[in-house]
């Protein structure tokens, strides 16, 4: 700086640190503001998400509401109906009272398992669900469960075999809430496998020891797009299928909550006409040889 004093070059110096500071601080609050707002659309992104996510659980429920009036008043309807024949005591009807009280035997029957899988749904929602788990045969179980479904599937022709592959097992579970699970996977299979179709259940214990029960079936199949859809409480597949074939939807979410509670998960593979198979893993902290000797 030739020719100023060394007061003007520090005031020169000064005014220039001055200036650069001030251009320093106004990029800095710019991008502090563009730091702000980024994080701003980021939180906008994420609560839009969050709403669409609630509108969509919102619409499920509703059209699960929905759903449920219609199958609430079809029992409702036949049991008031019949009931009310009955009670004109009109004697020309009398030889048919047996028949009428079958019908509304039934009506009660299918109107209880509707209220029942409601109040499970619920119970598993909220955390409500307790395990009383015990040592119990997995083939004891299975038979359990086969025989106690035998008429439904007879009725539709369907075959239903069992295979396991490995020694004899016992399995610590909740003897109640485990029959549970399998009686709706089965239960499931002959609902959507037409007449003289084939129901195969089997188990093995895989190499890292946890266990998996597969039950496959010849059935109309799932949807790869709703796969994931029909696991959830208060969603079905689309109408096409859940207007031939009337329920709850809740068989499959019910089964998923109470394998979750005993630490396990399941899992579907299902192609459009080529039948379902449902996947049910047990942790190996939850499976046990019945031999000692057997490895398992």
């Amino acid at each position: 700086m030739a020719g100023l004093t060394r007061g003007q070059s520090d005031s020169l110096l000064e005014n220039y640190c001055s200036r650069l500071g001030i251009l320093l601080e106004h990029r800095y609050y710019g991008l502090a503001l563009l730091e702000a707002k980024q994080q701003a659309e980021k939180a906008a992104s994420i609560a839009n998400e969050a709403m669409l996510k609630a509108q969509a659980a919102d619409n499920a429920k509703s059209r699960f509401l929905a759903n449920m009036a219609h199958e609430l008043r079809t029992p409702l309807n036949a049991i008031i109906g019949f009931s009310e024949i009955i009670k004109l005591d009109n004697i020309k009807n009398q030889e048919c009272y047996p028949e009428y009280g079958k019908y509304i035997h039934e009506a009660g029957i299918h109107l209880l398992t509707i209220i029942a899988d409601i109040l499970d749904i619920a119970r598993i929602e909220a955390g409500k669900v307790e395990l009383q788990a015990e040592l119990v045969s997995l083939d004891q179980i299975i038979d359990a469960v086969i025989n106690t479904i035998r008429p439904s599937y007879q009725k539709k022709l369907i075959e239903v075999e069992y295979a396991f592959t490995g020694p004899s097992l016992q399995i610590y579970v909740d003897y109640l809430k485990f029959k549970q699970i399998l009686l709706n996977l089965l239960s499931n299979s002959i609902k959507f496998t037409d007449q003289h179709g084939r129901i195969t259940i089997s188990s093995t214990v895989m190499n890292n020891r946890d266990l998996v029960i597969s039950i496959a079936d010849t059935g109309i199949g799932i949807p790869p797009d709703q796969l994931e859809k029909v696991l959830e409480p208060f969603e079905q597949v689309e109408d096409y299928l859940t207007r031939e074939n009337d329920g709850t939807g809740l068989g499959l979410p019910i089964a998923r909550g109470l394998i979750r509670l005993h630490g396990g998960e399941l899992v579907l593979n299902s192609k459009p006409g080529a039948g379902t198979t449902a996947f049910l893993r047990l942790p190996r902290d939850r499976v046990h040889c019945a031999a000692p000797t057997a490895t398992c």
